[in-house]
């Protein structure tokens, strides 16, 4: 590994430790990530929906300026190259993806080059997400040493995000409680990061749902507050929507 590549892997390392909100820097993670792996694109896709032998992976942030349709897929074991990925448990090397068993599943882009890394982000012995890197274009492909680099990154990010979603949890009176009603294992397999957070997020829903009915809410009151977190949600949406934009223009 050369000095410099040794550095930016310092400062990736030093990023997701003292950054306590992921989410807000996504667009910095993704970037600190392809530069140290030196890769022309780095996209990250976490489970979401699914649970058991049939989870799926949604994408969580990348380098790219990405149709809207790529936000919306959510692929399964088998589905894509992340979704063989996810079921093997194991990343992938292609040197020239256009050329491989692959070839199907990729999309073609003229700015990127032919070689491609998907390494699986792991928590412990649990695949929680994959990490996808395209090569640069007119570039070297891939090789061993740029795999060995990005299954580092990956693992880095993977404890990353895990200590995020503790910390959430830890800051939530509403998590304590819901999660003191739960079964151990579950519990055990949230914090460990086996649960997709979109199942977390049903657990909590369903708590706030049964505590505001023993506490006296009508339905139409609960409606009503369901609502006011429906209107929270579309506010942080177009905020995000016009930062995106001022961010393209």
């Amino acid at each position: 590994m050369s000095e410099s590549a040794l550095d930016r892997l310092h400062d990736l390392a030093v990023f997701v430790r003292a950054e306590e909100d992921l989410r807000s820097h996504l667009e910095e993670l993704v970037e600190r990530a392809a530069s140290v792996t030196d890769a022309a694109a780095c996209s990250i896709m976490l489970l979401t929906e699914g649970a058991g032998d049939a989870p799926r992976l949604k994408l969580w942030c990348s380098t790219e300026d990405l149709p809207a349709p790529a936000w919306d897929e959510t692929p399964g074991r088998g589905e894509s190259i992340a979704g063989r990925v996810l079921a093997r448990g194991a990343p992938v090397l292609i040197a020239d993806i256009g050329s491989s068993e692959f070839a199907p599943l990729a999309r073609r882009s003229d700015t990127l080059g032919a070689s491609f890394i998907c390494v699986p982000i792991a928590v412990g012995t649990h695949v929680i997400g994959v990490m996808n890197l395209a090569s640069r274009h007119g570039g070297a492909p891939f090789g061993q040493a740029d795999l060995a680099l990005a299954e580092i990154v990956a693992a880095l990010i993977g404890k990353s995000v895990q200590v995020e979603r503790l910390q959430t949890l830890l800051r939530s009176r509403v998590a304590h409680l819901s999660l003191a009603r739960e079964e151990e294992e579950l519990v055990t397999r949230i914090t460990d990061g086996a649960v997709p957070t979109a199942r977390v997020a049903k657990l909590l829903a369903k708590s706030f749902f049964r505590d505001l009915t023993s506490a006296g809410f009508e339905p139409a009151q609960i409606i009503e507050a369901a609502s006011e977190i429906i209107t929270l949600i579309s506010s942080d949406i177009r905020r995000f929507r016009k930062h995106a934009g001022r961010r393209s223009t």
